[in-house]
């Protein structure tokens, strides 16, 4: 798996009993251009637990008169999606891929068709806090469920992410070079 791809995700605001939960924000477009017609959010959970992986598991929306996107989750990611079954990192990416699907890993797909991400945001999931505690010190941070992370900075180490409001991701649009992604593996 590519370096790329290590470097994603966080979050904070609870899972919610009906309804799921909702990541929404603003759209960063750094390349001034339109976003694509086929343009489409997808959530990339990062798995590093051995055998590196990414599995696709969420949708969302863009609205391009307004500048923003929102994405509803209405269940717990797969168990193929966590780390160590219980600790979830997903990063909201936009993709021009129609045939991207649940389940896939992003590393089998051009990069040419990610144009965006919200790399310095995460999307945590929480299952069993003792056990995420022993996968990540960080998410002992986040309540159970879910909740969204921003990425902080610790020097001489991984990053880790910190709770933030689950309302105020900003979604870049640029070339997937210039996206800078949370180190967090």
């Amino acid at each position: 798996m590519t370096v790329i791809w290590l470097a994603f995700l966080g979050c904070n605001d609870s899972t919610g009993p009906s309804g799921g939960f909702t990541v929404s924000g603003s759209i960063q477009n750094n390349t001034q251009m339109a976003i694509p017609a086929n343009a489409r959010l997808v959530v990339v959970w990062v798995v590093s637990s051995g055998a590196d992986y990414s599995y696709v598991f969420g949708e969302g929306t863009i609205d391009r008169a307004a500048g923003t996107f929102a994405v509803n989750i209405t269940a717990p990611p797969p168990a193929a999606a966590l780390n160590a079954g219980t600790l979830g990192v997903g990063v909201v990416v936009v993709t021009t891929n129609a045939t991207i699907s649940t389940g896939d890993d992003l590393e089998d797909f051009p990069q040419a068709d990610m144009i965006g991400a919200a790399g310095w945001y995460g999307v945590i999931y929480v299952g069993d806090p003792t056990a995420a505690e022993q996968v990540r010190s960080w998410s002992a941070d986040f309540d159970t469920g879910y909740g969204v992370g921003v990425g902080e900075q610790v020097p001489g180490s991984f990053d880790r992410f910190v709770p933030t409001s689950a309302s105020g991701v900003v979604l870049v649009i640029d070339d997937w070079s210039n996206i800078e992604f949370v180190n967090w593996t």
